[in-house]
This record gives structure tokens, sequence and C-alpha cells, in this order.
């Protein structure tokens, strides 16, 4: 009987290895038709963001995506066909865990974001150098008129120059659509950068103005209200001015590094060691009270 047994079980075995050598595609696991859909989403989110006209009604365009996985696009179609004759098998299972997939991926990034987003803005906060600063230009009369042009010599300009002022145009000024005018020069008096400002009449108006800045840059020249050659009665004034360069962001962050030996913690854990090397941040132990230091109250381990 065990002799008989084993014949049936070798000739259902041979039986079975028939029947998938002449399967003429291959079977894509479960788990692996997920990770395909996944892929899918993530193609046709970038097709249509940048207006691809392609057929997405047609499976043949996720050929090359397919086939990373080394499956090709028949192999996908069968697979699908017989999964769906199962009555075990859910379709809508298997796109669940692709959008599951995604969402995790997406919180992952997301959380890095955030944590590069904190670094480069404290970057950003400790490079920042005020190279200018006025608190009140007031513009009553004609002779008044030389404070309008404000002249600042500038020497690192690789990044950006970051301009801030409130204004009031007053309504006794008779003359109208003044506007601020903020221009970077090189030294032959060449405009780099620029920003035209109309100014609003009646209130007290915060203005902010960032322009991007080049090796050329040798000054940053701002004409306040351009007035006509022979202007009416002026009332204009313009208070806390305050000029400030800004670098780019890989020398921001040397910048924090030099500055600053503490390891950046975020939500109490510890990243990436941008301030310095851990061999730099040696600690240091206080002895007792009790116990008199052989060489100094403070030693070093």
């Amino acid at each position: 009987m065990r002799r008989i047994g084993y014949r049936w079980g070798l000739a259902l075995a041979c039986l079975a290895g028939l029947l998938v050598s002449c399967r003429s595609y291959k079977q894509i696991p479960e788990a692996t038709l997920a990770d395909i859909f996944r892929d899918m989403y993530l193609q046709n989110a970038y097709m249509e963001r940048y207006n691809m006209n392609l057929p997405l009604d047609s499976v043949d365009v996720y050929a090359p995506l397919i086939g990373r996985y080394g499956y090709t696009v028949e192999d996908f179609k069968q697979t699908i066909t017989e999964a769906t004759k199962r009555k075990s098998f859910r379709l809508t299972d298997l796109v669940e865990t692709a959008i599951a997939k995604l969402e995790s991926e997406l919180r992952a990034v997301e959380q890095r974001v955030r944590i590069l987003e904190v670094i480069d803005s404290t970057a950003y906060a400790v490079s920042r150098r005020e190279v200018f600063r006025d608190s009140l230009i007031a513009v009553r009369r004609l002779a008044d008129s030389a404070a309008l042009t404000v002249r600042v010599p500038l020497e690192e300009t690789s990044g950006k120059i970051d301009i801030t002022y409130y204004y009031h145009v007053d309504s006794l000024d008779k003359n109208h659509a003044l506007t601020n005018r903020h221009v970077l020069l090189t030294a032959d008096s060449l405009t780099r950068s620029s920003s035209t400002l109309r100014m609003l009449v009646g209130r007290r108006v915060k203005h902010n103005v960032v322009l991007s800045g080049d090796d050329n840059v040798a000054e940053l020249v701002i004409r306040f209200g351009n007035y006509p050659a022979n202007p009416r009665r002026m009332h204009l004034t313009i208070d806390s001015l305050v000029v400030v360069n800004q670098p780019p962001l890989a020398e921001a962050r040397q910048i924090l590094a030099r500055e600053y030996t503490y390891r950046l913690m975020i939500e109490d854990r510890e990243y990436e060691e941008y301030y310095a090397p851990k061999a730099a941040r040696r600690p240091l132990r206080v002895p007792s009270p009790l116990v008199a230091p052989q060489c100094d109250s403070l030693v070093v381990e």
C-alpha cells in the first residue's frame, strides 16, 4: 500500500510539473502585484502632472514598469485573469495594499522633509547678516529728496538680498503714482536684479522684497517715491528699513556647522551630525567635591 501511495504521489507530482511547464506565462505573486499597482499609481500621477498624452486605458503603457519586476504585460494580464477566478481573491485588496504602501511612504517623506525644513530654517536664521539699517526717512519738501536714494555697498552677494521697510504716503502728498524701485547693480552699473512697488496712499504699509544676487553684484540702490523733477507737495515717510544678506543654503549650512557645536535634536531624537563630529564633542566629568582632584577641578575623560 505504501508503494502504491508513493507511485500515486509521484504521478501527481509529475502531472503538476507538467501543467506548470505548459503554462504560457509566469504567475506573479500577490505581494509583487501590490508593488506593481503602487508603481502604476505613481506613473499615472507623473504622467498627469506633466500632461503626457499616453493611452492610460492600455496596460501596455506599463510594460517597462512591469519589466522591472521580471515579468511581461502578458504575465500581468494572465495572472489577474486567473486570480479573479478564485473566490478568495479580491482585486480591491491589492489596490488597498498598494495605497497603504503609498501612504506609508508619503508619511516617511513628509517626516524627512519636515526635519530638513527645520534644519534649513535654522541655518538660514543663523547665517543671515544685516548689512544696512535706517530707522526713519522723512520727506516733506524738495530739500529732503536726497534722502530718497539709498545706496548700500555689498560684499557678499552670492545669495539673496532681503529688504524690509514700512512706507506711508500721506494724503497731504499731492503727487500721483509714486513707486519704490529696488535694484542690484554691478560695479559697472549693470542691473542684475530689480523690483518695483507702486505705493498705496493714506496708510502705513509694510513691504518686503527679496532680490537674487550673484558674484558680480556690488551695490543695492533703493529709490523711494521716484518723484518727478518738479514735484508738487511731498509727504512720504519710510521707517524701519532693514537690508539683510542671506547666503545660499549650502553656505548657510556651513556657517551653522562652524558657529554651533551642539547636536541637532528633534522630538528627542538625534539626527545627522550637522554641527560637529563626535570626536570633537568629548564630555567633561566633574569630580566629586569630596575627592581632591589630581590636576584640575575639571577633568576631560
